[in-house]
């Protein structure tokens, strides 16, 4: 087994809640507003965390190849729901998602396993952040949903190691959304991957250093 611990369920899905109720507010605060948090994504992401936890059960890494298609499960868990009908509603964008996830010019999950290797004994903190950082950049890894997945693949990363997962509360919000906007925003250039990136990226892992909440783990 990776670690020794699983991620509470109970107390994301009330973080999350009250991220929910005082949304408005956090969205005046940003510097680029986002869509409303709807019920749909709120329950969306608790199914997510869930199924991170299952995956830290079996001792899987998102980013090994065994793991892989559990990463482009998230996407659509985020995006899609799980439930049979919803699925067959998305099922050209599920479609088009796992042909870009594998295939896609530019940046594919082939990259991020590379960088996830070359990077395998940074710190957790630094490594979430990385894989966090490469997945928003432009070009994104998915069509849709890559700061939602990417906050699972973080916190994957981060209990493997001990760590609490990263979850969105009303303290840190701003924080991270700020800097995914900001990562979101620049492309996967010579400039951007050897200046700008790795600039957000080594703030990002202290905001997630800063925010680490033990809270959130619960013992196997």
């Amino acid at each position: 087994m990776a670690g020794q611990y699983l991620i509470d369920i109970k107390k994301v899905e009330a973080s999350l809640i009250a991220v929910q109720n005082e949304f408005g507010r956090i969205n005046d605060s940003l510097e680029m507003r986002r869509e409303p948090m709807r019920d749909e994504i709120l329950h969306n992401m608790v199914t997510g965390y869930a199924y991170v936890n299952k995956l830290l059960m079996q001792d899987i890494d998102l980013l090994k190849q065994s793991g892989l298609h559990h990463l482009l499960e998230l996407n659509h868990i985020v995006l899609c729901g799980t439930l049979p009908e919803q699925r067959r509603d998305y099922q050209q964008h599920i479609a088009t998602t796992t042909d870009r996830f594998y295939k896609q010019q530019g940046f594919s999950i082939s990259q991020l396993r590379e960088w996830s290797d070359k990077h395998r004994d940074d710190s957790p903190f630094k490594r979430a952040s990385g894989a966090y950082v490469l997945m928003v950049s432009w070009p994104q890894l998915f069509a849709e949903g890559n700061h939602r997945t990417g906050a699972l693949l973080m916190s994957s990363i981060l209990v493997r190691r001990g760590k609490p997962p990263f979850v969105l509360s009303v303290d840190n919000a701003k924080g991270y959304f700020d800097p995914s906007s900001l990562a979101k925003s620049t492309q996967k250039s010579i400039f951007g991957l050897f200046y700008r990136l790795p600039k957000i990226k080594r703030k990002f892992s202290r905001f997630l250093e800063e925010h680490s909440r033990k809270k959130f783990l619960q013992p196997l």
